[in-house]
């Protein structure tokens, strides 16, 4: 008997067939699920339509097969990187099952085999659950296709490649969870929040900064960058949708993602086999298995409550004072750890954990501080004008409300200042941005520094209170904001006339055209003249009578000098990055978007071509804000809003329509 003992390890050492095929053939129907699953999304489709004969488009049927043979593989990896997340789960708690229960663990390592042997038998076998099937489902639709006359081998060995490299990360990763649990229930918990914690705590810890710190709207880009790698199956997803297509097909996104990730599993299945050597066979049923990783498991167990719970509490409870906050991150921080001393005493009889809650509580409550008192001066970082390469304005918040709406960018050290003295203001009135005493409007603003050592500085203001009084004074916040609006180069920049201009003006027409017959609003499109038309409004725009910005909505400036009637134009343009309103589409494809700008009873060379065209005349006129409103003064009384305004769904019936040319 000892000489067989010792003739199986030594022949045996790091993989044991008899181990491995059992575990395959004992789980077959998660192997032959998975695989049954694509084979329905792959090869069925193709020979399916094959058969029937049906051509949905008006291509012939052999170039239709082809297409389906390149698109159809791809395409289908964005689902692939869920199914392979939840197959590895499944497959690591299957082949280490045995873990779980006292009897079946020693059963299992009272066999004259190696740990090592043990572990690697199974993985294999857990692996090959996922990686077989992929295999077989690959030569099954390359003779199909091949049968059909429509061979597309690259496409189905980037699925191949793709999906293979997901299962092998997804599986390594649950099977490294699995070796820190001895209950099988904790296993997929464990594996779900570890797959989405990054992502989960970064958002939770941006909600709290931005409560309590005044100009914080976000954490930087770069951050968010890492958690996304943290992130594996939103990285993964976002790494395999389909970019763009090209003739050989669709192009993925950055499939070669896959590639480090798998290279991520195979580490994760290494720690897995280390932390195996040392696990303790008497740990099964323990949600931790391994002792050096409890307090671990409490605290974080317990941090992540606090912020989780106190969030969402003062979410649900509408409190929006940074004092409540704090109060609840600190309570459901102390309820997390004593609920993390339940789950590995498995008992309730944990109050003699009260001195680590209550030390935990401690550094909650202290970290909140430091955030609120803000210890580390973020609320006062103003940078030093030298310390500047650029500044990126956007959501300066102006009337009149038109396409005014892209950022402005200032290189000059005389706009930097100027922007720097803005900013030093507005940290200075954190405790006045809701106060409604005196103040006759707000502003919302988002500066974007670029610093000169490369470095991106971001901070958003909502609610600063402005003065009309202040408008003329010199050296005070609005007015300080006036002046940026003033700079005719800036608003121009706001207005984008230089994306306009490397576009086609396709078609142009005018909203909320008052009909004084019919006592209601048209809309007016324009049959040719748009390029006259956008000429007319450059022309008045050089000469300063449209595209004027107002700070005040209600002020009599705006009221007298603002129509409500926009003129709209759209514009086709190349598809870039920045264009407006598009969305994932090839480099070279023409899209187009709407924009317009608000009339003025001062554009005299715009009026006077809309007057000439006919979209304007005696029954059809473009009145003021003012006369809008005045108009509307008793109609609408009953329906007005808390602050006075009218209801934009009572406002704005739907218009007629009519075409000039």
């Amino acid at each position: 008997m000892s000489w067989e003992v010792r003739t199986m390890r030594s022949g045996t050492s790091f993989f044991n067939g008899t181990l491995y095929r059992k575990a395959f053939f004992r789980f077959w129907p998660i192997w032959a699920i998975y695989g049954i699953q694509w084979l329905l999304l792959i090869p069925m489709p193709l020979l399916t339509t094959a058969l029937q004969g049906r051509n949905p488009g008006a291509t012939s049927m052999a170039d239709y097969l082809f297409m389906m043979a390149q698109e159809t593989p791809p395409s289908l990896l964005v689902f692939g990187s869920m199914s392979a997340a939840v197959a590895g789960v499944i497959c690591a708690m299957a082949v280490f099952a045995y873990l779980y229960s006292s009897r079946s663990a020693c059963t299992m390592h009272a066999l004259p085999l190696r740990r090592e042997t043990l572990f690697v038998s199974h993985y294999l076998a857990g692996l090959s659950f996922l990686l077989l099937p992929h295999l077989a489902v690959y030569a099954l639709t390359v003779a199909v296709e091949a049968a059909l006359g429509c061979l597309g081998l690259w496409p189905l060995t980037q699925w191949l490649l793709c999906q293979s490299g997901m299962c092998l990360f997804f599986y390594s990763f649950a099977v490294f969870c699995a070796m820190f649990t001895g209950n099988l229930v904790a296993l997929p918990l464990f594996y779900g929040i570890l797959n989405f914690l990054a992502y989960a705590l970064t958002s939770l810890a941006e909600n709290v900064c931005y409560a309590f710190l005044f100009g914080f709207q976000r954490f930087p880009s770069a951050l968010w960058e890492a958690v996304a790698w943290l992130t594996p199956w939103l990285s993964l997803a976002d790494a395999l949708h389909i970019d763009h297509y090209v003739d050989a097909g669709p192009v993925l996104a950055a499939p070669s993602t896959t590639a480090i990730y798998a290279a991520a599993g195979l580490v994760f299945a290494a720690a897995a086999l280390l932390v195996y050597r040392v696990r303790h066979v008497e740990s099964a049923g323990d949600v931790v298995a391994v002792k050096v990783v409890r307090p671990v498991f409490r605290y974080g167990f317990a941090l992540c409550a606090g912020l989780t719970g106190g969030v969402w509490t003062s979410s649900l409870l509408m409190q929006d004072s940074t004092t409540a906050l704090t109060f609840w991150v600190v309570f459901w921080g102390v309820v997390g750890c004593f609920a993390a001393e339940m789950l590995l005493k498995k008992s309730f009889r944990v109050l003699n954990a009260w001195k680590g809650s209550v030390a935990l509580g401690a550094v909650m409550l202290l970290l909140c501080l430091s955030v609120s008192l803000d210890w580390y001066g973020y609320e006062d970082r103003v940078p030093a004008s030298d310390q500047v390469e650029s500044i990126e304005i956007y959501g300066l918040s102006s009337a009149p409300y038109d396409g005014a709406d892209s950022s402005i960018t200032l290189t000059t050290p005389e706009n930097i200042q100027r922007v720097i003295q803005f900013h030093q203001m507005a940290v200075q009135m954190e405790d006045q941005q809701y106060d409604g005493q005196n103040t006759d409007g707000y502003l919302y603003v988002h500066l974007t520094y670029t610093l000169a050592d490369g470095r991106v500085m971001e901070r958003v203001y909502n609610n600063l209170p402005l003065r009309e009084d202040d408008l003329g004074t010199e050296g005070t916040f609005a007015n300080l904001a006036n002046q940026l609006l003033s700079d005719r180069e800036l608003v121009a920049e706001m207005y984008d006339f230089e994306t306009v201009e490397q576009g086609r003006l396709v078609e142009a027409y005018l909203d909320s055209v008052w009909n004084t017959r019919t006592q209601g609003y048209e809309t007016v499109y324009i049959d040719g003249s748009t390029q006259a038309l956008y000429d007319a409004v450059k022309q008045d725009f050089a000469e300063g009578t449209i595209g004027i910005r107002y700070l005040l909505d209600n002020s009599q400036a705006r009221l007298d000098n603002t129509c409500v009637t926009d003129l709209h134009f759209t514009v086709e343009v190349p598809q870039t990055a920045s264009t407006p309103g598009t969305g994932d589409r090839a480099a070279s494809e023409m899209v187009s978007y709407d924009w317009y700008i608000t009339l003025t009873p001062n554009a005299s060379h715009t009026l006077a071509l809309l007057r000439e065209l006919g979209a304007l005349d005696e029954t059809h006129i473009a009145p003021t804000y003012g006369e809008y409103l005045s108009d509307t003064e008793t109609t609408y009384d009953g329906y007005r809003n808390p602050d006075g305004s009218i209801p934009e769904d009572i406002l704005y019936d739907a218009p007629a329509t009519r075409t000039v040319s």
